[in-house]
């Protein structure tokens, strides 16, 4: 809808990769406008899903709620949101590549099942068949309850969680009735739908990620749940979609969990980015925790492991390193790695920081750097500024840059990259001093 003048242009000097040989001269430039703008500083636009829906044109589709980090103040001051009304969720459509956009319809993000109860629909994610076009939907529901938190002792949240799916054969206009997504097998079911998951017992979902493509035309979606017993000790895995030949839906399966130990994490390894390795591997990073009350042998880390057997078996994982041995210092932040189609290396974007910290802050700063493909390190020389808090126009010590999703340009082949700036735990209030507009970051990669 807009896409203004452009508000900041970043250039850095970036390497190419030890195993490319070639000198550290090329410039990754970052160029920021504004996506979606917004009236008023209580009601942030946040995308939550965004990409192609078509396998031969550049259609877009996005998925935007508003008002959540509003609704986020009054929750964690233990208050009710039922007084809190922001704007419905919109999906857009663009078919020019993302020039001009359009809207094309809403959901329902809240339903009141009975007393302080709510079914809460997320902001849905879009898969298309490469062979005929049809787009299958895939929102995650989880059970609430007003003015808990999802992740405080009581909430139902980690107990509830189901993912449904649509079709469409028209191009979004229309959809088919929503089906629960339960995998193939005679074990599963509509209770126990996924290995090791459970309705009532633990959950399982996805975040916002487009699908990873395989040789063979099956594609998958980062995916992480509580296979076990506790809680608050997520792993990650990879839900495989195959396309049914009738293309009247998809056929699931998910890859073994893989896990960060007790050591590392306090909460286990969840919020997984897959890439797949030029010798066929599969690359999959894990966010991991570290707890404020209680120390770590690994503080602050970020972990990897990898699948040789399509997700049979993964590797021990290990903690995310510099080309030169030192760890890459990590708050519990979203982090994606991918291969870009431009120049075939394999890149991470995060937040990074020069030294330990605990829990989710400091965001601050949000990087992409280029990592080894030998060694899967960070190769120091390449990190690069997305953004970064600027005090001087008053903005929060808290502020924090991350949450974001991003598509790969199929006509220049940059990497888009949407964003919203979150205040941080104290939630959305007039002087918080975080913009509520999303903004639109275009990562020039070099050749």
């Amino acid at each position: 809808m807009l896409q203004l003048a452009v508000g900041l242009v970043l250039s850095f000097t970036v390497g190419t990769g030890a195993a490319s040989g070639v000198p550290a001269t090329k410039t990754i430039k970052i160029v920021r406008t504004v996506h979606l703008e917004q009236p008023g500083m209580l009601e942030e636009a946040v995308v939550g899903w965004t990409g192609y829906v078509s396998p031969d044109k550049n259609i877009l589709m996005e998925a935007v709620t508003f008002g959540g980090q509003r609704g986020f103040y009054f929750t964690v001051r233990g208050q009710s949101t039922r007084d809190h009304h922001p704007r419905e969720p919109l999906l857009r459509r663009s078919t020019d590549n993302g020039r001009t956009w359009e809207d094309c319809g809403t959901w329902a993000a809240e339903t009141p099942i009975h007393g302080r109860w709510i079914l809460n629909r997320e902001g849905p994610n879009f898969i298309y068949n490469p062979k005929t076009g049809t787009i299958l939907r895939l929102d995650r529901t989880t059970e609430t309850i007003d003015g808990i938190l999802p992740w405080i002792k009581g909430s139902p949240v980690g107990r509830t969680g189901l993912l449904w799916t649509q079709l469409s054969h028209d191009g979004g206009k229309t959809w088919s009735d929503p089906e629960q997504l339960v995998c193939q097998g005679p074990e599963y079911d509509p209770t126990h739908w996924a290995p090791g998951l459970w309705y009532g017992q633990n959950s399982g979902g996805v975040q916002g990620v487009d699908p990873v493509w395989l040789p063979d035309g099956r594609f998958l979606l980062p995916f992480f749940g509580l296979p076990g017993n506790e809680l608050h000790r997520y792993s990650s895995a990879c839900l495989l979609g195959t396309w049914r030949s009738d293309d009247r839906g998809v056929d699931w399966t998910v890859t073994s969990y893989a896990t960060v130990n007790p050591d590392c994490s306090y909460s286990g390894g969840d919020e997984p980015s897959i890439a797949l390795l030029p010798d066929g591997r599969w690359l999959m990073t894990m966010r991991a925790y570290t707890p404020s009350n209680f120390k770590l042998a690994v503080p602050s880390g970020r972990f990897f492991t990898t699948t040789s057997d399509q997700g049979k078996t993964w590797s021990e994982p290990e903690l995310l390193r510099f080309t030169d041995g030192r760890q890459v210092y990590c708050p519990a932040s979203l982090a994606h790695v991918f291969r870009s189609t431009k120049n075939g290396r394999l890149y991470i974007i995060t937040n990074i920081l020069d030294q330990p910290t605990v829990a989710c802050d400091p965001r601050t700063t949000l990087q992409i750097a280029e990592m080894d493909m030998k060694s899967l390190r960070v190769i120091p020389e390449t990190v690069t500024v997305i953004e970064t808090r600027n005090a001087a126009a008053g903005q929060p010590a808290n502020i924090r840059f991350s949450n974001w999703r991003r598509y790969e340009d199929r006509e220049i082949r940059n990497i888009v990259l949407v964003m919203t700036g979150d205040p941080g735990d104290v939630g959305r209030y007039e002087s918080c001093g975080v913009p509520p507009h999303c903004y639109r970051y275009e990562l020039t990669l070099p050749e």
